[in-house]
């Protein structure tokens, strides 16, 4: 019987450990200062996304799709960036996801942690409609969050080298 409780203690332990150490890396990855813009090759976009309207949104607000299954889908890409970095198998990055879901819940839809951000009307374009017809948002708002490509452009190359 004995064995058995020692089982048991030993078991919530570690469960208690693995949650003190997931929801602590998941804190220190939280912000793109401590983390993302930690990676060298990520520099110029925390820089660019540092000059844009979206500066006081966070990395993972755009492109960590919202719940406990996209926080666990972005910490395993983060590990897999990590992997990449130490192996010295990285490559610049081509498209980072981003969660459309996610533009809709700022500016269309109920998300109150950024209550300025600027709510889309049907002014200059019936947003609404380009939603339903399966329209993305980064057809024209491609480059809100931060340029695209900068590794791509031969002075920011230069500028990073």
């Amino acid at each position: 019987m004995k064995m058995y409780y020692k089982i048991i203690i030993i078991s919530l332990a570690s469960l208690a450990a693995l949650y003190t150490a997931f929801t602590g890396l998941y804190y220190i990855t939280y912000s793109p200062q401590s983390y993302c813009a930690s990676c060298h090759f990520i520099e110029p976009y925390v820089q660019s996304w540092d000059e844009s309207p979206h500066q006081s949104v966070n990395c993972v607000h755009c492109h960590e799709f919202r719940g406990f299954l996209g926080k666990i889908d972005s910490k395993a890409r983060g590990i897999n960036h990590v992997y990449q970095t130490v192996t010295n198998q990285y490559t610049v990055p081509g498209g980072a996801r981003v969660f459309e879901q996610n533009c809709i819940g700022c500016h269309l839809g109920d998300y109150r942690q950024f209550p300025d951000a600027t709510r889309l009307s049907n002014e200059a374009a019936n947003h609404y409609a380009l939603i339903k017809e399966g329209r993305s948002c980064l057809e024209c708002h491609m480059e809100v969050g931060h340029t695209t490509n900068i590794l791509l452009t031969p002075e920011f190359e230069k500028k990073w080298e």
